[in-house]
C-alpha cells in the first residue's frame, strides 16, 4: 500500500468512526428519551390514550311517571331507539356525504337532516331521530362503517298513554332554549327535551331524573366497541293527579262533539273550554279546552306544517283566555245588593223586558214581570240587576252626571270589585299549579251605564277557572279554595316528598243567609218551569244547582256559558262550560245542557249504570 491510499484509508476510517459517533450518540438520546417517557410521563400519555379510546355517554334518565287520582297511569316512558350524530374530524367523516346516504334511508329531506345534524355548530351529540323503527336501527348498524359518527342509542320515550286526553294539563315537551341552557348545563344537555307547557314545564325540576354516565369504548369513527357502566340513572319524581281520567274523557268528548256539530252551521263557533273541581277541596277534576293536540307528537319532533295544525290547539283555554262572564255573574250582584243594604230577599222589581238608563234602552231577553231575587236569578233577569245596582251606586235620582261618572261611580266600582276578588275574580290569578294563567281584565267605559252593565257581566272579563271558582265559593258557603291538579310528589322508591292539602284562601264577607238567597236561586234555575236550565236537567236524579249565561262579545255573537253544583245540599262537584262566539240570542241550555250532562253523569258515574240503576241512585230529585 502506497502513501496515498494509506492517507485515503485513514480518512474513510475517521468518517466511519464519526458516523458510529454520531449513530451512537442519537441512539443514546433516544433511548433517554424513551426512559424518560416511560417513566416520567407514563401515566399522562396512558390517559391520553384511554381517553382516545373510551368516551363518557350520557344514559338518559326516565322522567316521573304522571297518575290520575285512581292512579292510573296516564304518562310514562318506554325505551325506545335514537340515532344521533357525533361531529368528527374531516379527515374521519364528511357530513355532506353521511347526508346523501341518510336522507333517503331516514326519509328526511337533506335540509332537514342537515338542520338537524349542524356539522357546523358545536360539537355535541345531535338526536337525528328518536322512537327510530326497527329496519332504520338495523340498517346503522349494519352499515356503521360506512357511517362514521352515526350511533344507535337506547333512552327512555315520554308516552302519553291516552293521546289527546288531558293535553292542556298535561303540557308537552320541546327543545331545551338556548338561553336556558346556557344556564342550567351542569343539568342539561343541549340535546334534551325540557316540559314547554302544563305539568311538565310546572313540575320540570321533579319529573326531571338525575342522567347516568355509561363509559364507552369506541374505535377510530367514534363507534362504540364495547360499554361499560359506571353510573345508574336517577328517575324522576312521580306525580299523582287530583284529574279523574273517566270524568276528564267525558268531558272533553261532550266538549269536542258540541263544538263540531255547532261549527257546521255556526263558522264562528270553533273553540271552548270546560272545568269539573271540587268546591270543598279545590281540587280540579276535569279541565278541558277545544281543541286538544296529542302530545306524542312532540317527542319525535315537530315539521313546520304539523306545528301549523298544532297551533290553533296549544292555548289553554280555560286558564289562558278571558271572557264576558254575562249573567253566570248576577249571583255577585245580588249578594252585593244584599250587604250594600239596597234590595233584601223580599224585594221585589217589576221586569217589563227592558228598561233605561240614562236614556238608554237595556234588555233582558223576555218580560218577566214581577220578581224577587230568587225568580231573577232563576230566570235570569236584567232589569233585577240594573235596578240592585241602580240602588247600589245611588244612580237612582242623580242630578250631576259628570259628577256620578267621574267620582260616585269609580269608587263604588272599585267596592264591587272588591267583593268580585272576594270570590277570586278580577284582576288576580287563582294560583293554579299551572304555568301561563292569565288573571281578568275591567274594561271601564266611564259612562254612566257602566253600573248597570256591570249588574250582568259586560264590563269584566274572567277566565273560566276564575268563573269555577266563583261558583265552587258560593256552593261550599263562602269558603274559597285554592285550585290545584297535583295532590302528591313521590319519589322513585315511593316515598312522599310533597303532598298539596286543600288551603283556604279566603272566607267571603257574605253572611250565610245571603249566600243562601243566591243558592236558592241556582237551584230554582234547574227545579223552577221558569228556570232556564229547568228543561235541560230539572229531572235529573241528584240535585243540581246552576247558572246559565249568554254575554255580548261586541263581534255580533254571543259566549254561552254555564256554572253549577251538585248535590245541591252536600255539593261534591262544581262545573263551569264556555262555548265562544255562538250565534246573537242563543240559548245556553240548547248549547250547553248536553256537555253539563255528561260531565255530572261521568262524576256520579250513571255512565256506567243501567237507566233503571241511574233513575233509583238518588231519593232526593
Amino acid at each position: 500500500m502506497n502513501q496515498q491510499d494509506q492517507d485515503k484509508h485513514s480518512i474513510v476510517s475517521k468518517r466511519l468512526n464519526i458516523l458510529f459517533l454520531l449513530v451512537f450518540i442519537t441512539l443514546t438520546v433516544l433511548i433517554f428519551r424513551l426512559s424518560f417517557v416511560q417513566l416520567t410521563l407514563g401515566d399522562v400519555y396512558t390517559k391520553k390514550a384511554d381517553q382516545n379510546s373510551y368516551i363518557k355517554q350520557n344514559i338518559p334518565a326516565p322522567r316521573g311517571i304522571i297518575k290520575d287520582r285512581n292512579e292510573d297511569i296516564i304518562v310514562r316512558n318506554s325505551p325506545a331507539f335514537t340515532i344521533t350524530f357525533q361531529r368528527l374530524d374531516d379527515d374521519r367523516q364528511d357530513p355532506m356525504q353521511l347526508i346523501g346516504i341518510l336522507s333517503e334511508k331516514l326519509n328526511i329531506p337533506p335540509y332537514e337532516l342537515y338542520k338537524k345534524m349542524d356539522p357546523d355548530g358545536e360539537p355535541y351529540t345531535r338526536k337525528i331521530v328518536t322512537n327510530a323503527k326497527s329496519d332504520i336501527v338495523a340498517y346503522v348498524r349494519e352499515h356503521s362503517y360506512e357511517l362514521p359518527g352515526i350511533n344507535v342509542v337506547v333512552e327512555p320515550i315520554r308516552q302519553y298513554v291516552y293521546g289527546n286526553l288531558a293535553s292542556h294539563v298535561l303540557g308537552y315537551l320541546n327543545d331545551i332554549p338556548e338561553d336556558y341552557w346556557k344556564d342550567h348545563q351542569d343539568t342539561y344537555k343541549k340535546s334534551d327535551l325540557i316540559g314547554t307547557s302544563g305539568i311538565e314545564k310546572e313540575y320540570e325540576k321533579y319529573l326531571k331524573g338525575k342522567d347516568g354516565e355509561l363509559r364507552v369504548e369506541v374505535n377510530r369513527n367514534y363507534q362504540p366497541l364495547n360499554d361499560k357502566r359506571t353510573l345508574d340513572p336517577v328517575p324522576g319524581d312521580n306525580l299523582y293527579l287530583t284529574i279523574d281520567r273517566h270524568i276528564q274523557e267525558a268531558t272533553e268528548k261532550a266538549l269536542a262533539a258540541k263544538v263540531q256539530e255547532m261549527h257546521k252551521t255556526i263558522e264562528t263557533v270553533k273553540h271552548g273550554a270546560a272545568i269539573a273541581m271540587n268546591p270543598k277541596t279545590g281540587e280540579i277534576l276535569a279541565m278541558a279546552s277545544y281543541p286538544s293536540y296529542n302530545p306524542n307528537d312532540w317527542v319525535d319532533g315537530i315539521s313546520n306544517e304539523e306545528y301549523q295544525r298544532f297551533a290553533p290547539a296549544e292555548m289553554n283555554r280555560a286558564i289562558q283566555q278571558v271572557y264576558e262572564p254575562g249573567s253566570t255573574i248576577k249571583m255577585s250582584t245580588i249578594l252585593i245588593g244584599l250587604k250594600e243594604g239596597a234590595i233584601t230577599p223580599y224585594t221585589f222589581f217589576h221586569d217589563p223586558g227592558i228598561t233605561y238608563v240614562g236614556g238608554q234602552p237595556i234588555r233582558s231577553w223576555k218580560s218577566i214581570g214581577t220578581i224577587d231575587p230568587y225568580r231573577a236569578i232563576a230566570e235570569s233577569s236584567n232589569v233585577y240587576m240594573i235596578e240592585t245596582f241602580r240602588r247600589v251606586f245611588h244612580a237612582t235620582n242623580v242630578q250631576d252626571v259628570n259628577y256620578f261618572n267621574t267620582v260616585t261611580q269609580p269608587a263604588m266600582m272599585q267596592k264591587v270589585l272588591a267583593y268580585h276578588e272576594e270570590f277570586g275574580l278580577g284582576l288576580i290569578k287563582t294560583g293554579i299549579d299551572l304555568p301561563y294563567e292569565e288573571p281578568g281584565q275591567i274594561t271601564l267605559e266611564n259612562q254612566f251605564t257602566d253600573f248597570a252593565f256591570a249588574s250582568f257581566g259586560q264590563i269584566e272579563k274572567y277566565t273560566l277557572l276564575q268563573l269555577a271558582n266563583y261558583v265552587s265559593t258560593i256552593a261550599n258557603d263562602g269558603k274559597r279554595m285554592q285550585p290545584y291538579v297535583v295532590s302528591k310528589i313521590e319519589s322513585p322508591n315511593g316515598e312522599t316528598i310533597e303532598e298539596h292539602k286543600p288551603k283556604l284562601l279566603n272566607k267571603v264577607s257574605f253572611t250565610q243567609e245571603q249566600l243562601d238567597v243566591v243558592q236558592q236561586g241556582m237551584r230554582d234555575t234547574i227545579t223552577k218551569p221558569y228556570g232556564t236550565f229547568n228543561w235541560v236537567m230539572g229531572n235529573y236524579p241528584y240535585p243540581i244547582a246552576g247558572k246559565t249565561g249568554t254575554s255580548e262579545t261586541g263581534r255580533g255573537t254571543e259566549n254561552s256559558l254555564f256554572v253549577g253544583y251538585a248535590p245541591y245540599d252536600n255539593p261534591e262537584v262544581a262545573i263551569a262550560i264556555i262555548i265562544p262566539d255562538n250565534e246573537h240570542e242563543s240559548h245556553s241550555g240548547t248549547t250547553l245542557g248536553p256537555i253539563a250532562k255528561a260531565m255530572f253523569d261521568a262524576y256520579f258515574k250513571l255512565d256506567q249504570k243501567p237507566a233503571a240503576d241511574a233513575k233509583a241512585a238518588s231519593t232526593n230529585p
